[in-house]
C-alpha cells in the first residue's frame, strides 16, 4: 500500500483488506456480470428485448428486482469484503438540505442542457449505411426505455417512478459513488476518482447513443459526493434526474421539456440562449455549493 494510501486511511479511519483499484474493478465485472449477463439475461428469456404491453408490469417489476438482487446485495457484500466500516465507507450519512436543494436544481439545468446536446448529437450526418444500422439500434433502445417509462394513469406513473427513480438511485449510487469512487479516492486524487467513476457510469450503461451525456452526468453525481461526503446528495440528484424524465414523458409524451421530438428542428438562437442560461444555473448551483461547504469547513475549525 502507497503512502498516499496509508495518509488517506489514516484521515478517514477506515481500513481496508484490499487494494484499492483491484478491489473496484473486480466488483464492477462481478457486479455487471449478475446484471447485465445473468439478470439481463433473465429478463430477454421471460419477456424478450422488447416486452408486449400485457408483460408490462412484470417486465418494469423483474427490471426493480434486478438491481436490487445483481447490484445492490453484492455491493453490500463486496464492500464488507474491503471494510468493516461499510457505512462510513460508502458514505451513508445525514447531509444539509442546502446540499440537497442546490443538487437538484443543479441536475434538472444540467439534464436539460445534455437534452440539448443529445439533440445536436442526432443532427450530425451519417453515411446511409451506417445511419441505417445506428437508427435500428437506437429505435429498439427508445422502445425499451418507453416500456419502461410510459404510464397511462396516476397509479402506474408511481409504479414507473419507485421503478426508474427510485430504485436506480439507491443501487447505482451505491455501487458507484460508494463502492468504486470510495476505493479509487484512496490511491487516486479526488478529480481522477470523479472523472474515472463517471466513465465508468457511462459505459455501464451500454447504450452508445447517450455514453457522453450519462459520463457528464456520472461525473457531477461523482462530484456531489465528494464535496459533500454524503451519498444521499447524488442519491437525491440521481432521482430527480429519473423522475424528470418520467414526469415530462407522462404529462407531455416528449422526452425533454425544452428539447424538440421527432423531425422538429430548432433555432441557433434558440439552442444558444437556452445553453447559456441553463449552463448559468449550474455553474450557480457549484458555486454556491463551494462556498457553502468552505464554510462549513471554517465553522468546524474554530
Amino acid at each position: 500500500m502507497s503512502k498516499q494510501e496509508e495518509i488517506i486511511l489514516e484521515e478517514t479511519g477506515i481500513q481496508i483488506k484490499y487494494k484499492p483499484i483491484a478491489f473496484a474493478l473486480v466488483s464492477l465485472l462481478v457486479v455487471f456480470f449478475l446484471y447485465q449477463l445473468v439478470g439481463g439475461g433473465i429478463t430477454v428469456y421471460l419477456f424478450g428485448a422488447i416486452p408486449t404491453s400485457d408483460r408490462t408490469l412484470a417486465f418494469r417489476l423483474a427490471t426493480m428486482l434486478a438491481e436490487f438482487v445483481f447490484i445492490l446485495i453484492p455491493t453490500y457484500f463486496l464492500t464488507r469484503i474491503q471494510t468493516k466500516d461499510w457505512k462510513s465507507f460508502l458514505r451513508f450519512k445525514k447531509t444539509d438540505w442546502y446540499y440537497i436543494v442546490l443538487a437538484v436544481i443543479g441536475v434538472i439545468a444540467l439534464q436539460q442542457l445534455l437534452e440539448l446536446y443529445l439533440y445536436l448529437q442526432g443532427l450530425i450526418p451519417l453515411p446511409p449505411q451506417i445511419k441505417h444500422i445506428v437508427d435500428a439500434l437506437q429505435q429498439t433502445i427508445s422502445q425499451t426505455y418507453k416500456v419502461l417509462l410510459t404510464a397511462h394513469n396516476p397509479l402506474e406513473f408511481s409504479i414507473v417512478v419507485l421503478i426508474v427513480a427510485v430504485t436506480p438511485a439507491i443501487c447505482e449510487e451505491t455501487l458507484f459513488r460508494g463502492l468504486v469512487q470510495s476505493n479509487f479516492e484512496i490511491p487516486m486524487s479526488k478529480k481522477k476518482a470523479m472523472i474515472w467513476t463517471g466513465i465508468i457510469f457511462g459505459a455501464y450503461h451500454l447504450d452508445p447513443f447517450t455514453f457522453v451525456a450519462l459520463c457528464v452526468l456520472g461525473i457531477y453525481l461523482s462530484y456531489l459526493v465528494s464535496s459533500t461526503g454524503s451519498i444521499l446528495v447524488p442519491m437525491a440528484a440521481h432521482f430527480t434526474n429519473n423522475f424528470l424524465s418520467a414526469l415530462v414523458l407522462y404529462v407531455s409524451g416528449k422526452d425533454s421539456i425544452i428539447a424538440p421530438s421527432g423531425s422538429q428542428r430548432l433555432g441557433v438562437g434558440y439552442v444558444i440562449i437556452w445553453s447559456l442560461i441553463l449552463a448559468a444555473i449550474f455553474i450557480m448551483t457549484l458555486r454556491l455549493m463551494k462556498n457553502y461547504s468552505q464554510k462549513l469547513w471554517e465553522v468546524k475549525e474554530l
